[in-house]
């Protein structure tokens, strides 16, 4: 009988490997898998696709890899469209047919679709859309009731949940662990931090920063008698903006990444740059510039000299993602174009979707347009 027993451990311990997540824990994951459940919005499916392993992948959590996104903007006298994807959907049409464990809103996880998926893994992102992880309590017992699913949960934590970018490298190297492949993880870190650090290298000297605005546009806030939203000193958004591109956030207070500004207010502010993020759908420069809604606007310093710049579509962007440095080097280009002249960020991307998913030129260019960035050929 103890002979028995001991067969039994030793094949377990065969049958598992062991990884330590982002909370400390060892979690025993079996070997060879073949279905895994993601809980994110496209950075673990990112890391995966690099990795060679996007094909685990068995159920999802982001209706992002379900939605096409399609948007008509009115100028003064035409209007365009626009549309644009998740990367992720983009690269792997096929996740659109995988079961969503989550509620369309992007808020409430299914745990009867979860386990009914049967999947052997489990990785959750805290502080993407679908486990923003800022309610604690909250968070804990979304843990609490994965881990009574007795399903292996590996929990890693984003930078919007550690205020940290830095902490992606240890999200690339654990679920590097997960694979055997921690050194390719690891490698792939280096390469999108050497993105920070050339842009780092080449602004360290700045004497004369501009003041630079972010403005989430929604004609849905004028109800509210804003006119758009911008991040605080305490977002990731200003920190990239003052440590990395070392520029300033025209916005000098905290207050989180919803701060509602009047037209008033953004006048007072009058920033030198204005960027676009993704916020309630895509903004191209296009709109502030010719849509009446925002023509109350015309007259910023920004806007008059032409200096508006739409940063890459990114739907559900509670965090960064893999792309992330494409909007670093178009903050830093919008900053100071004379420093970042030699670099066409339209072929700088392409060259990137490359070293990033293993794609042909075909699928770059695929990629660049999912982003919604071809404006940056001539950028």
């Amino acid at each position: 009988m103890r002979y028995l027993v001991l067969c039994l451990v030793l094949a377990l311990h065969l049958w598992a490997i062991s990884v330590v997540d982002m909370r400390g824990k060892s979690v025993e994951i079996p070997q060879n898998l073949t279905k895994i459940a993601t809980i994110s919005d496209g950075f673990v499916e990112g890391v995966l696709t690099h990795l060679g392993e996007i094909d685990k992948v068995s159920a999802i959590a982001s209706w992002s890899f379900k939605r096409d996104y399609k948007y008509i903007i009115k100028g003064k006298d035409k209007e365009r469209q626009y549309a644009g994807l998740n990367t992720m959907k983009a690269l792997h049409p096929w996740l659109n047919d995988l079961p969503c464990f989550n509620s369309p809103q992007g808020n409430i996880i299914n745990y009867e679709t979860l386990i009914t998926s049967k999947p052997e893994l489990i990785i959750l992102r805290v502080g993407d859309c679908t486990v923003g992880g800022a309610d604690k309590a909250a968070l804990e017992k979304t843990l609490s009731i994965l881990e009574a699913t007795k399903i292996p949960l590996v929990v890693l934590y984003s930078p919007t949940y550690t205020k940290d970018l830095a902490t992606m490298k240890d999200e690339m190297r654990i679920i590097g662990d997960i694979f055997g492949k921690s050194q390719k993880a690891l490698a792939l870190y280096d390469y999108i931090t050497s993105i920070e650090k050339m842009v780092q290298d080449r602004v360290k000297n700045v004497v004369n920063k501009p003041n630079i605005l972010y403005l989430g546009l929604s004609l849905a806030l004028k109800k509210n008698g804003a006119s758009a939203i911008t991040y605080g000193l305490d977002t990731p958004e200003s920190w990239v903006l003052e440590n990395i591109v070392n520029a300033k956030n025209a916005f000098r207070q905290s207050g989180g990444s919803r701060v509602m500004l009047s037209a008033e207010q953004i006048y007072s502010l009058n920033p030198d740059v204005i960027l676009l993020p993704t916020y309630n759908g895509y903004h191209p420069a296009f709109e502030i510039y010719e849509s009446e809604g925002y023509s109350n606007l015309n007259q910023l310093k920004a806007i008059k000299e032409q200096r508006v710049y739409s940063l890459p579509w990114t739907p559900m962007n509670c965090s960064r993602r893999l792309e992330y440095p494409l909007e670093i080097l178009i903050i830093a280009k919008a900053a100071y174009p004379q420093l970042f002249k030699d670099i066409n960020i339209g072929e700088f991307a392409l060259e990137f979707y490359k070293k990033l998913y293993n794609v042909d030129d075909d699928g770059a260019k695929m990629l660049r347009k999912t982003q919604l960035i071809d404006w940056t050929q001539q950028f």
